[in-house]
């Protein structure tokens, strides 16, 4: 019923949205030309959960603070919100080790911790930080990435109203390093402290005066945090991001070390406070190694030391979602692993990651990539040698990537509870299931492809396919190691029976072979037939599976729910969409989504 009522909700909010988005630019255009006003009841019909999300987020970005949303808009913008958030795997604060503390005379040394994550993802903080603009009326572009609008669509609309309430009250733009309060509403925080950092013009360098000005950010935040009420357990928990960075240009090297310089400066000369932690969030890889830099300075200077403190036995109760999927999997007579890119990326196999490439594909970083994501579709190699180089390391690195705890875990899952009545199927063409981490073969369909196989790009004939390991091994020697170029052109891999170019054999394009994947998808089709045959329940867990190639696996798995007349449940798993179901689908208790990191999911499946 929560979740019928959920569609309803969404429905309303997105139904106002549209209309009144729509009134306005009707009376913006009036007399100039006629528009096309959106189908809103037809958009309703067709749109999934995510997309209408996206949509809810977009409008509700995109409105100004006045007129107020009326509270029935409000109150269904907020239960949707609030469900959300009831679905995400938080990370408590108390579960990230401090790495250093604050020399202090006072009764306690304040706690210095480095995470990487999203910000809204913490659990148990008294605030978190906001990095704002002078308006403090969070950002109106939908598509900036900025931690502005992470925060205010994790909060919802009634941040912006209170914000809008402040600034009324002050009158006038908020200064640059100062620092208001709000609550944190609909986000998993009790409170959100709002600064303004400096901002600089792309390539400017930082003045005297800016540099004061982002340290007063952090000194600002600090004051205002005093007054917080702590936390049950008695800590006073400060999360900062990383200010004036991004779409301010502030650079980040330096951004990090005014940042450690400033809280401990402010923490020495504040030896009674009650704040106890303070977080150093980052998003980006980069801004975690300019962290890393100034922690460790700041330890060789000895104004902080190490903190030996362990990591809490007890740390607060899981998500009590994770009880309900846990409990559909061990009442399931069989199981299905159905997994996506996400799956790969939460073993480290990251294609969007750009540490990853930097260190095992240094030498295309010249040719403008930074991720292997980046060489989708992009056909701008210098020569067929650089292309061949960097494909056989490709091949190479998934070859010899380690076993994951994360694959061993799901193993563990599949063999302990469903001996023989298990299935696993991915869109990922790594081959990281059946190769590197021991699933059996038989019980495995990949049908996007899989890296172990090489292909005729004109599909010369059906079984115009063969295994890559042969060409793999005579390429390797002459893949030289600091251009990445293949050094013996004769390595550079044609078809057996045409000579014609060939490719990896996944699915890039309308020449994919599907040949040497049909034998396993027969598999899979048997195990189906089989449940069905003996009218047994199946449990599928799905994991990392986003909106990039939907009908490969995910609406296949949604159907499946649909037409399992109760017999088959859906547990899905991974960050955003990938942790998404639709409503009408988890009104029904058959499906369910969890959102967040996927290790953190699978290791609370198995608690």
């Amino acid at each position: 019923m929560a979740s019928q009522n959920l569609d309803q909700s969404l429905a309303r909010a997105l139904t106002f949205l549209f209309e009144e988005s729509v009134a306005g630019h009707s009376s913006q255009c009036s007399g100039h030309h006629h528009h096309h006003e959106p189908d809103i009841h037809g958009y309703l019909q067709q749109a999934d959960a995510w997309h209408q999300l996206q949509t809810l987020r977009a409008l509700l970005c995109q409105r100004p603070a006045v007129p107020p949303l009326p509270f029935r808009v409000l109150e269904d913008a907020e239960r949707i919100y609030n469900h959300l958030q009831s679905h995400r795997i938080l990370v408590p604060t108390a579960s990230i080790p401090a790495l250093y503390q604050i020399p202090s005379d006072g009764p306690s040394s304040v706690k210095l911790s480095l995470w990487r994550g999203d910000i809204t993802a913490l659990d148990n903080v008294t605030a978190i930080v906001n990095a704002a603009n002078s308006a403090m009326l969070g950002c109106f572009k939908p598509s900036h990435r900025c931690i502005d609008n992470v925060i205010h669509a994790a909060a919802g609309p009634r941040l912006r109203a209170e914000c809008n309430r402040l600034m009324l009250r002050q009158g006038h733009p908020e200064p640059v390093g100062s620092a208001k309060v709000t609550p944190g509403y609909c986000a998993p925080t009790n409170f959100i402290l709002h600064t303004v950092g400096p901002q600089l013009d792309p390539g400017q360098d930082p003045s005297d005066q800016d540099k004061q000005l982002l340290a007063s950010c952090y000194k600002s935040c600090l004051d205002e945090a005093e007054d917080l009420p702590p936390l049950a357990d008695g800590r006073l928990v400060v999360s900062f991001p990383c200010i004036s960075t991004g779409v301010f240009c502030f650079p980040g090297r330096l951004a990090a070390q005014i940042a450690v310089d400033a809280v401990i400066s402010w923490c020495k000369s504040h030896p009674e406070t009650p704040v106890t932690n303070v977080i150093f969030d980052v998003f980006l890889e980069k801004d975690e190694e300019y962290y890393q830099k100034a922690l460790g300075e700041a330890l060789s200077a000895e104004t902080v030391a190490k903190c030996e403190d362990e990591i809490p036995k007890t740390l607060p109760p899981a998500n009590p979602i994770l009880k309900t999927a846990r409990n559909w999997i061990s009442q399931a007579d069989y199981l299905l692993i159905t997994a996506g890119a996400g799956l790969s990326a939460a073993a480290g196999f990251d294609f969007t990651s750009q540490s990853l490439f930097r260190k095992h594909f240094p030498a295309f970083q010249s040719l403008g990539l930074r991720r292997l994501y980046d060489t989708f579709g992009w056909d701008a190699w210098p020569s067929k040698a650089h292309k061949w180089g960097f494909y056989f390391t490709q091949l190479q690195l998934a070859r010899i990537w380690p076993a994951s705890p994360l694959y061993a875990s799901l193993l563990d899952l599949a063999t302990s509870q469903f001996d023989g009545r298990f299935f696993v199927r991915t869109s990922n063409a790594d081959g990281f299931f059946p190769a590197n981490n021991g699933f059996p073969e038989e019980r495995f369909s990949s049908p996007q492809g899989a890296f172990r196989y090489l292909q005729c790009l004109k599909s010369c004939r059906s079984d115009a396919y063969f295994r890559s390991k042969p060409y793999l091994d005579a390429a390797l020697p002459f893949v030289d190691q600091n251009t990445g170029v293949l050094t013996d052109t004769s390595k550079i891999p044609v078809c057996e029976y045409c000579g014609g170019e060939v490719f990896l054999c996944v699915r890039a394009g309308n020449w994919f072979n599907e040949r040497p994947f049909e034998e396993g998808e027969e598999r899979y089709q048997d195990f189906l037939d089989q449940v069905e045959r003996e009218g047994k329940t199946l449990a599928i867990l799905e994991l990392g599976v986003g909106m990039s190639t939907p009908g490969v696996i995910r609406w296949p798995n949604e159907t499946l729910v649909r037409w399992g007349e109760g017999k088959v449940k859906l547990v899905r798993g991974g960050e955003q969409a990938s942790g998404l179901v639709d409503f009408d689908l988890e009104a029904g208790g058959s499906a369910i989504g969890i959102e967040g990191n996927i290790n953190d999911i699978v290791k609370g499946l198995r608690n």
